[in-house]
């Protein structure tokens, strides 16, 4: 019988860094996808970042291979040598079993690497590699100039971006599913068709001047157009932002898509390798939490009810949500009291699927008029924020007799910032301001800045002295997700 070899494991990496064959003389071509925002930001950490070690985490089929690839071309393409570029993905079976620090010194042997060497290192789905945080600190040992980049699907250090660990030696940086934001962009195309003379960057431009707009007393215009055609861009992002047939391809194609999608999702939420890491063996009781789980996207639950309708016991029940959310599945948001304290003992908490086109996926797309839709329109909402520190700091509101659909919280008095209501239907338009929104604005915090979210209504409304901006939701997602890539509240 004949054994695998040292040799025969480097061939693969061969293979998979094609680059290492390319001499002064080469012309060197890379393909050039569209770069996702988050990259530019991810570049900076790479290049000039005070860790050392940076953990890319996300779910899968996020991109994170795909940005790990733009991040070795920019560096071939900006002068660093071929030969001082590793990459090696985990998922690939002929790894599995191999020793990955003898990997990177066969390397470093083959090219003359020695301890001063300036290199870049990618290890794509470290996950699957048993105590990956000591192996990867020792590759740092041997290589004290290397700078390496690891990318996770699950069992990351943290869920949000900027989070720092081991002695400041590694950071993590979150990739998170397609914001409203960077799906008008990648839509550019067909939005331009929509929109007819108009082009995407004149709509950017018309949505930044209206943002603006909101300071002070005044009232927001909107185009008569602008509304009816950005609502429905917030409809399909909704229903297929999640996947890149439903950002590129025609309504007909992403709905068939959809149809087919079902069994990529099953493939994520039991994905063995993945869920074996949380010593979770029974695949189909996970599967049927998140199936509940998902149907009640942004809707509060207990535990009590979780674990009676999915037939678990509560441990096993922590034990699922707590992979759920590692694997960038799911988001709990803890729940405060109509004084906004928060509770000792968290037995209820809000769900959020990390898209909501998980749930077009799973179950069927809506309509914007379906009485559903208003939850996933505040599931987009929320999905804006993933990745970003904010996203900790979400909470809710609910006691006997009312409730707040979400709250934006200080990180340093842990009092309310933001106070939003959902209202998709517009009745607070016609009904007037919900009086419980002033209360609990006047009894936490009377600066924090009350909204109502809407379908179409947009304007300032006032009620006891408390001035509440009424402004549609796919406009306020949009403007989430344009500050989260530019670093702004």
């Amino acid at each position: 019988m004949h054994i695998i070899s040292d040799n025969d494991l480097f061939q693969r990496l061969v293979f998979d860094n094609p680059w290492w064959k390319f001499t002064p003389e080469t012309e060197i071509r890379f393909r050039h996808p569209p770069k996702r925002p988050f990259f530019y930001s991810f570049r900076t950490r790479v290049l000039g970042g005070a860790e050392r070690i940076i953990v890319l985490a996300g779910p899968l089929g996020a991109g994170k291979t795909v940005m790990v690839h733009q991040m070795i071309a920019g560096l071939i393409e900006g002068g660093v040598s071929p030969q001082a570029v590793f990459y090696c993905n985990m998922t690939v079976p002929i790894y599995t079993a191999a020793d990955i620090t003898a990997l990177f010194e066969m390397f470093c042997r083959r090219y003359h690497h020695d301890e001063t060497a300036e290199i870049y290192v990618f290890y794509d789905e470290i996950q699957y590699v048993s105590d990956w945080r000591d192996v990867v600190m020792r590759l740092a040992e041997l290589q004290p100039r290397a700078r390496i980049v690891v990318t996770m699907s699950s069992a990351a250090p943290a869920l949000v971006t900027g989070a720092v660990s081991d002695d400041g030696n590694v950071a993590t940086v979150v990739l998170p599913p397609l914001t409203f934001h960077e799906f008008l962009r990648f839509r550019s195309s067909e939005m331009s068709s929509k929109f007819s003379s108009t082009t995407h960057s004149e709509i950017s431009g018309y949505l930044e001047t209206l943002l603006r707009s909101q300071s002070g007393d005044k009232s927001i215009t909107i185009h008569a157009w602008a509304l009816p055609t950005l609502n429905a861009e917030f409809q399909r992002y909704v229903n297929f932002g999640g996947f890149i047939e439903g950002i590129l391809g025609r309504k007909e194609e992403a709905a068939a898509f959809t149809r087919s999608a079902p069994g990529g999702v099953a493939d994520r939420i039991m994905h063995k390798d993945l869920s074996s890491i949380f010593g979770i063996n029974d695949t189909q009781e996970l599967n049927k939490l998140f199936n509940i789980l998902a149907f009640n996207t942004a809707r509060q639950v207990t535990m009590e009810s979780l674990a009676k309708a999915a037939g678990i016991a509560k441990n096993t029940l922590r034990k699922y949500l707590d992979y759920l959310e590692a694997a960038f599945l799911i988001r709990r948001v803890a729940r405060v009291d109509k004084n906004a304290l928060r509770f000792q003992r968290q037995v209820a908490f809000k769900i959020y699927l990390t898209t909501p086109s998980l749930y077009a996926a799973l179950f069927a797309p809506l309509p914007a008029t379906d009485a559903q839709f208003q939850l996933l329109a505040e599931t987009a909402l929320v999905a804006q924020w993933l990745g970003a520190a904010e996203v900790e700091k979400l909470a809710y509101a609910s006691w006997q007799g009312g409730c707040i659909d979400l709250i934006a919280l200080d990180g340093e008095t842990d009092r309310p910032t933001r106070v939003y209501k959902m209202d998709w239907q517009d009745a607070y338009g016609r009904e007037g301001v919900p009086a419980e929104l002033v209360r609990f604005i006047e009894t936490t915090n009377p600066a924090a800045k009350p909204y109502v979210l809407t379908s179409a209504t947009t304007h300032q409304a006032s009620m006891g002295g408390t001035m509440i901006t009424m402004i549609p939701v796919a406009l306020y997602a949009y403007c989430v997700g344009r500050d989260l890539v530019q670093g702004t509240t």
